[in-house]
């Protein structure tokens, strides 16, 4: 095996990435970036990222949202509104690899970082644009927070029919986090062709376009009489809780029944909606008299049937597969104590994969960043502090 020298420190090490992205779909591809090595630099407006409030109001500012996207990164507080911003900018884009942005189309050609500019700076930069809809769209303008494109994408819709519940907005951001893995990918691809051609390219995610792409149910629905079997079904246990099964109910009553001897309770010449109703109660009858939960599971494992509780959230955090895992890492959470967040799932043979520090204060790196990565000495940094382009919160602030 040759030596893989630096790229033990992680795949990405030696990349350099500027991110000038907010919230969550930017932010979490940088931050996914910076997992495998990449040095990413996350710049900030002077009222810094929204995602710094979202929180209950004792974490306000280093909330755990902003922590998750934003572990493993220095941090810059630039006015972008100075042209002087903008300048130091293109500077810090002359020794980036990437550029990561999520504005509405149109917003980085009105602060001076058009495609052009980005290119003329650093013709081998790529610049990744996470987006709602696409800059060629005639919603290029709208606004698109994850909640609005779950709801115009069919996705909405689309679960509550299978659920049989009234319509209900999801509290994760699936629009978001979709986008992002595929900008990441995107990213690394365009990395490997600028390093074998010294050429960027401009890649472009709308999350519209990448929650679509990725929706497993669009290949149902587009078929011309969709499927419409009753799939994955969980059963009420009783005091033994919610338990899940994977495939359609015909299958699993099949199973079922076939091992455990499960009494088909549906009279003759019922009709099919009815049958399903009376062979769930009978499933569900037969899982409340068994002994346990695990008893169960076991059961339902003999069958060739598989399954799992329906678990809280917390719960599985903490439980005994997720501490196999090590799922959990301690990071700090910059007000003298630490908070968990769960660690990368790609686990590399030969490179490390892992959260490399805590998310930065707004600012925090200003100093460090433009001596080591541009080169300004005191003087210059004080005079963009003094005149506003550079800011930084108190590190005091808690």
């Amino acid at each position: 095996m040759s030596d893989i020298g630096v790229f033990a420190e992680g795949a990405l090490s030696g990349v350099r990435i500027l991110d000038l992205a907010r919230v969550v779909a930017g932010p979490y591809a940088s931050r996914i970036c910076a997992d495998m090595g990449a040095e990413v630099i996350k710049v900030e407006s002077p009222d810094g990222d929204q995602v710094r409030q979202i929180a209950p109001k004792p974490d306000l500012g280093m909330s755990a949202f902003f922590q998750w996207v934003n572990a493993g990164k220095r941090g810059l507080s630039i006015d972008l509104r100075k042209p002087e911003g903008i300048e130091v900018v293109l500077e810090l884009i002359r020794h980036c690899d990437a550029v990561i942005e999520n504005f509405r189309p149109g917003v980085l050609d009105r602060l001076g970082l058009s495609w052009e500019e980005i290119q003329r700076a650093n013709p081998k930069t790529i610049l990744l644009s996470i987006n709602g809809y696409g800059s060629d769209s005639a919603w290029s303008d709208r606004r698109a927070y994850a909640p609005i494109v779950h709801a115009v994408s069919g996705i909405l819709a689309d679960q509550a029919d299978y659920a049989g519940q009234p319509v209900a907005q999801t509290n994760q951001a699936i629009a978001d986090t979709t986008a992002a893995l595929h900008g990441t990918v995107a990213l690394l691809a365009a990395l490997r062709v600028a390093e074998a051609t010294g050429v960027g390219q401009r890649l472009e995610v709308p999350l519209y376009d990448a929650l679509l792409a990725t929706y497993s149910e669009v290949n149902n629905v587009l078929l011309p009489e969709p499927d419409d079997r009753t799939m994955n079904p969980i059963y009420d246990a009783g005091p033994h809780g919610a338990i899940a099964v994977a495939g359609s109910i015909q299958h699993i009553w099949r199973l079922a029944t076939e091992t455990h001897k499960i009494q088909d309770p549906t009279p003759p010449g019922s009709a099919l909606d009815a049958k399903k109703r009376h062979r769930r109660e009978a499933i569900e009858a037969w899982m409340r008299s068994q002994a346990s939960r695990e008893a169960i599971l076991l059961a339902l494992g003999e069958a060739g049937i598989a399954c799992a509780p329906v678990l809280p959230m917390r719960e599985a955090l903490v439980s005994d597969l997720s501490q196999e895992r090590n799922l959990l890492v301690e990071i700090d959470d910059r007000r003298g104590g630490t908070r968990p967040l769960v660690k990368p799932p790609a686990r590399f043979s030969h490179s490390t994969n892992e959260i490399r520090s805590a998310a930065p204060r707004r600012g925090e790196h200003n100093r460090e960043v433009l001596r080591e990565v541009l080169g300004y000495d005191g003087e210059q940094i004080d005079r963009l502090e003094a005149n506003g382009v550079l800011s930084a919160s108190d590190p005091a602030e808690r």
